[in-house]
């Protein structure tokens, strides 16, 4: 018998995906925005309340995805840049094309040149979710990708805040297994993130017009399907509700709750704290968003005492 179950396992996942089920696929109370007429702006302090540029990086992927349509959404955001290799595919690219969004093609994620900067004149903050998963990359390529690309940004970005005004907030996506103590991350991607993270957190010190907050999801559900995702993405999404417990032991949140969250910390950070989360955003693994923590910052709540 036992060596039936992987036949059975490889045939319930060939059926799932031929036909998956018709019951919501909801791990946790999504806030699924369609606009944000429901989100009072009582909630964004004042600060908050002036429209705001956003830069965004990584728009291709899911979790990107999701913050840009949630970007064009937000009644204080006028205008939203997206930094990509690429133009965006026909799925995230919005249709009617919204005069909010204007794409500018970089090919050189550790240079940022006066000339582009000049074009980013006036903008607020970044929503960096620029990544890739770690397997099958080398180590000094996948620091490359997630140490030095968003410090490099960082350091070039703090130049746009309006001095005597807000800082400019930098919102870096890592995830949960991140430790900016390396002997406690028990993986290549956590140790790495977490070089990131304490990167970003000690530049403040030396760029006063900068302001960080780390990002920590578990993991991530996207809360519509993407074109570009593989079979194995397919299947994994197909087979969640059978593994539902086991699933919520280790910690799910879904991309528009966490597009949310980092959202609203480059809108209401320009102190340099967020109201509600004070010591959120300096150096330690506590003063990160945590899975649950997103959550709560995405609903409006604060900081549990």
């Amino acid at each position: 018998m036992p060596k039936l179950l992987p036949a059975f396992f490889a045939l319930l996942l060939s059926y799932l995906i031929l036909f998956p089920p018709s019951f919501d696929f909801s791990l946790s109370p999504a806030i699924h925005y369609t606009s944000y007429s429901d989100r009072t702006l009582e909630l964004y302090p004042q600060q908050a309340r002036k429209m705001s540029k956003v830069i965004l990086t990584g728009a291709t992927g899911s979790a990107g995805a999701e913050c840009l349509r949630q970007l064009l959404l937000h009644p204080t955001v006028s205008q939203v840049t997206v930094l990509s290799r690429r133009e965006l595919p026909p799925h995230i690219a919005p249709l009617p094309p919204n005069p909010k969004l204007r794409v500018i093609l970089h090919s050189d994620f550790t240079s940022y040149p006066q000339s582009l900067l000049d074009q980013l004149e006036g903008y607020n903050g970044v929503v960096w979710d620029l990544g890739k998963s770690s397997m099958g990359v080398r180590e000094d390529e996948y620091e490359r990708i997630h140490v030095d690309y968003p410090i490099a940004a960082a350091k070039a970005f703090a130049k746009l805040a309006q001095v005597g005004e807000r800082k400019f907030v930098f919102a870096l996506l890592t995830g949960q297994g991140t430790s900016q103590d390396e002997s406690k991350a028990r993986q290549m991607f956590g140790r790495i993130k977490g070089r990131a993270e304490k990167a970003l957190a000690t530049l403040p010190s030396t760029l006063p017009n900068l302001a960080t907050f780390s990002f920590r999801p578990a993991i991530i559900k996207p809360i519509t399907p993407s074109p570009d995702d593989n079979l194995a993405k397919k299947a994994i999404y197909a087979f969640i509700p059978f593994v539902r417990p086991l699933i919520n032991l280790v910690g799910v949140v879904e991309t528009d709750v966490l597009a949310g969250a980092m959202i609203d910390a480059v809108l209401k950070g320009g102190s340099g704290t967020i109201p509600g989360w004070e010591g959120k955003g300096g150096l330690g693994d506590e003063e990160t968003f945590d899975n649950e923590e997103i959550i709560r910052l995405a609903r409006g709540s604060a900081l549990a005492q």
